[in-house]
């Protein structure tokens, strides 16, 4: 019985253990990914997306926490100071993603729900482990979650805005990139398809000369495709980020 536990309490159970919860973390993830893209609505389709959405957030830290205990228990004195000196070097990260994980199970914030925490007020483009990005009109923000409970937020009323895009626009003709970007915001500016109260974040880090990316806000989502083909027969190629 003792073998059988010491074998188990050691380096090939602690690989066995974070094989099975990598499993059974991407089956829940397929799980999840097939009944929310079920067009049918109902009650019941409804009450198992947010359980398995709750699960998905509840399983991460705790097979987290679950390998992490295994991993004591193999020699419990030195991988205890290990995992204790882990903990209070990445202490800021773990604490914004312990917050993470209590804010969005609380509320459902999502990419186009509008929010206002202290005096920032935009829309949420993405969601990460540690913080959002928030779309503003004085261009985009990053909100750690620890910040968020901190200084308090709210998820403002009203429509949500969807479509929130990354795009990136090639010109075929060799032109300055000052004109380039000139020209584009001019077709942008008279095309019906994009949210004005958010304007264009443009982010050209990085990106060859005749290319350039940026952030727009639509109306729609099925505005996407019109605004698409409408570069594409001015002359510009469009791809999605």
């Amino acid at each position: 019985m003792e073998a059988i536990t010491a074998f188990r309490v050691s380096w090939p159970g602690l690989l066995l253990l974070g094989l099975a919860l990598l499993a059974f973390y991407f089956v829940l993830r397929l799980v999840y990914r097939l009944v929310a893209g079920v067009s049918v609505s109902s009650l019941l389709l409804t009450a198992t997306r947010r359980f398995l959405r709750s699960a998905l957030f509840l399983f991460e830290p705790l097979a987290i926490l679950a390998w992490s205990a295994f991993f004591v228990f193999i020699n419990p004195p030195l991988h205890a100071l290990l995992l204790g000196v882990l903990v209070l070097g990445g202490y800021p990260h773990i604490r914004n993603y312990v917050s993470g994980r209590l804010i969005r199970l609380g509320h459902a914030i999502i990419p186009g729900k509008k929010l206002r925490s202290g005096e920032v007020q935009g829309v949420v483009s993405k969601l990460g482990n540690l913080g959002l990005y928030l779309q503003a009109d004085d261009g985009r923000h990053y909100l750690c979650y620890s910040s968020l409970l901190s200084d308090g937020y709210t998820l403002l009323s009203g429509e949500d805005v969807s479509g929130v895009y990354h795009l990136s626009v090639t010109q075929e003709k060799e032109e300055p990139p000052a004109s380039f970007s000139l020209k584009l915001m001019d077709i942008l500016a008279t095309t019906p398809y994009l949210d004005w109260n958010h304007k264009p974040e443009w982010i050209t880090d990085g990106t060859p000369e005749n290319q350039l990316e940026l952030r727009v806000v639509l109306k729609q989502e099925g505005h996407l495709r019109e605004l698409m083909q409408l570069l594409e027969e001015l002359g510009y190629s469009c791809r999605v980020v």
